[in-house]
């Protein structure tokens, strides 16, 4: 009996020790994120007419800015379906599929259907805008998420990365790595993934 008197009298003691030390450790413990990297030379393009669409899924809250640093979020672009597209200038199959993606874009804009290529530069339109110039594509307007945020967001580290979503921005497609934007039908795949 006196040993659990002792022990009740030292346990709230010993707790609250043991609850802070654990908590330091959380505390200092580094936050895992994996690194982004580009998609490798075996995943080759797929046609858009491959992706299967699936259930609308509800995105969790995902921001970036504009050339002029304004954040913009995915509820601005409610009302109309979308290709939000993450790129970067460093990863070799979003260079090489971006100018695809480009020369689609008008064409998807008469639809209704909205284009936004989000670049995860940690420079953002310092490194972005040269970068479009070079590739002519200077017209080409991008987003940036310079944190790479969003991408860490949607759990996937892997560019490039492209979700297609509906009037009210809920995912119904979703694909990781290289697409084949520039292919004979592939506005009307689009929209047929989209609608």
């Amino acid at each position: 009996p006196q040993r659990d008197i002792r022990f009740r009298h030292t346990a709230p003691s010993l707790r609250r020790r043991t609850v802070l030390l654990m908590a330091g450790t959380l505390i200092a413990a580094p936050v895992t994120r994996k690194p982004l990297h580009a998609a490798t030379a075996t995943d080759a393009p797929v046609s858009l007419a491959e992706i299967a669409a699936h259930p609308p899924l509800v995105l969790p809250a995902l921001s970036f800015t504009d050339a002029d640093g304004t954040e913009r979020d995915l509820a601005s672009f409610r009302g109309q379906p979308a290709v939000l597209h993450f790129w970067a200038t460093w990863c070799g199959p979003c260079v090489t599929e971006l100018p695809a993606l480009a020369a689609l874009t008008p064409a998807l804009a008469q639809d209704g259907i909205a284009v936004l290529p989000v670049a995860t530069d940690h420079l953002g339109p310092e490194k972005v805008l040269p970068f479009l110039g070079r590739l002519n594509l200077g017209g080409f307007r991008s987003f940036y998420d310079t944190r790479a945020a969003a991408v860490a967001a949607l759990e996937e580290p892997a560019l490039p990365l492209t979700l297609f979503l509906n009037r009210e921005a809920q995912e119904v497609a979703r694909h990781s790595g290289p697409v084949r934007w520039g292919e004979p039908g592939a506005e009307n795949s689009l929209k047929r993934l989209l609608t």
